[in-house]
């Protein structure tokens, strides 16, 4: 029996599709079983200070396990998470000011140039003027079909809330933290929407746990798997609000 063969799911297309879900409520138990050990906090930190500048995995789910596994400690789990989102929110925004040729070929080089800087094609109905007036920063033209131009739009409306609305929802906050560093949009505003928005999160989620701890954890453990499917659309939803919703 080859490789692939042995590594491949068996009873059938049911069993095929439920196999991912499987494997996750594996991943949800052993990080449960971090609360009970001396890594589970730095791995919390060094999460949510990833995701705030380039990581694509959200910290919340690792805060709810933590949470859970120790309730006592929830609300110190919340501010863990939300000091370290904050510091790597001030992250992304330098590596929007200083890094941003590395983020630009990165995205060119996964096929999402388009979705994020947009396309020439986007601006064939502007006029002259129009164009001029298009953001541009980092030695490339931001047109209107891409993320980066709609939240350089919302910077210039209020940045304040455009940061804070990030922090607080599902809308990826690391566009907006690379995009502030890139526009030279204040960063002590950046400080402040990501300290309220991000506190309000997660120390919302750790309040919740703390208090209700028990009621809710078998809810999380028997559904789990479609929790987790829940979260991977509202965060695909939260792309499509940079667009549309905002």
């Amino acid at each position: 029996m080859n490789e692939a063969a042995q590594g491949a799911p068996r009873g059938g297309l049911i069993s095929a599709l439920g196999w991912p879900m499987r494997q996750l409520k594996r991943l949800y138990h052993w990080v449960v079983g971090w609360s009970n050990t001396r890594y589970g906090t730095p791995a919390l930190f060094v999460l949510s200070f990833c995701e705030s500048s380039f990581f694509p995995v959200p910290p919340d789910p690792l805060l709810v396990a933590l949470c859970l596994g120790r309730r006592r400690r929830a609300l110190w789990y919340g501010l863990v998470c939300t000091v370290a989102s904050v510091l790597g929110g001030i992250l992304g925004w330098f590596i929007g000011m200083a890094l941003f040729g590395a983020v630009a070929d990165i995205i060119a080089a996964m096929g999402a140039a388009p979705a994020w800087f947009g396309s020439e094609a986007a601006a064939a109905g502007l006029n002259a003027q129009e164009v001029a007036a298009l953001p541009a920063a980092g030695g490339m033209t931001f047109y209107p079909d891409g993320y980066f131009y709609e939240v350089k739009t919302r910077f210039d409306e209020n940045a304040f809330w455009a940061y804070f609305s990030a922090a607080l929802t599902p809308i990826p906050y690391k566009v907006f933290t690379i995009a502030g560093g890139l526009f030279d949009v204040s960063l002590p505003m950046l400080v402040l929407g990501s300290i309220l928005g991000r506190g309000g999160r997660f120390m919302a989620i750790a309040t919740l746990i703390r208090l209700f701890g028990d009621k809710v954890k078998p809810l999380i453990e028997k559904h789990f798997e479609w929790l987790t499917v829940a979260l991977v659309v509202l965060l695909i939803l939260g792309f499509v609000a940079i667009k549309y919703l905002l």
